[in-house]
């Protein structure tokens, strides 16, 4: 809004070394700072500790949750095209902005997944060989799918992934993968 930090802090009577302390993400604003801050620039206090944004008002605070099934046995194919849902996002996710969720469906990952549980994913993290993961692939008309899959290796041509029920070796060409995401943590519903 073109306000100075000087300026600002003369506003909500404070110390402009201390709010630069805030502007500089040293420290996360009380709600009473938060409500004089808001006031001065017209939004939530939920905008001004980050927990909204402005352009497209889910909160950061909520994750996507992706879901229906889309395939049989052994595959247990998850849609990415579209969230089903914005869940509560974990602690454990807090500063991970392209973080989401996805319900696991079928058992072909179980006893480690079963179907309904839910499975939280940070797509910063690189997966390593032994990971517990979601590969997110196209088909020829480019919609986005995803498995749930243990990581083993992945080379120029393929990706090689297992599963637990039944124990089975997979290989993927990786010309028909988009990602790969290692799953962080997961809720049961």
């Amino acid at each position: 809004m073109g306000i100075s930090i000087s300026e600002l802090a003369s506003r909500i009577k404070m110390q402009p070394h201390t709010l630069r302390r805030y502007s500089r993400n040293e420290s996360q604003p009380q709600s009473d700072l938060a409500m004089k801050l808001a006031t001065v620039f017209g939004c939530d206090p939920a905008e001004v500790l980050g927990l909204t944004v402005r352009n497209n008002d889910i909160p950061l605070a909520k994750i996507p949750l992706y879901g229906s099934a889309e395939a049989g046995p052994g595959a247990d194919i998850t849609d990415m095209d579209r969230a089903i849902d914005h869940i509560s996002r974990p602690p454990f996710l807090l500063s991970a902005t392209n973080a989401y969720a996805i319900f696991v469906v079928g058992e072909s990952m179980s006893p480690r997944f079963r179907s309904g549980e839910i499975v939280y994913v940070d797509p910063a993290v690189p997966v390593r060989t032994g990971w517990d993961a979601i590969i997110q692939m196209a088909d020829n008309k480019g919609n986005l799918t995803a498995i749930i899959k243990e990581f083993v290796a992945q080379d120029d041509d393929k990706l090689s992934l297992f599963q637990h029920n039944p124990n089975k070796k997979l290989k993927i060409p990786t010309s028909n993968v988009i990602s790969i995401h290692g799953i962080r943590g997961m809720y049961i519903t």
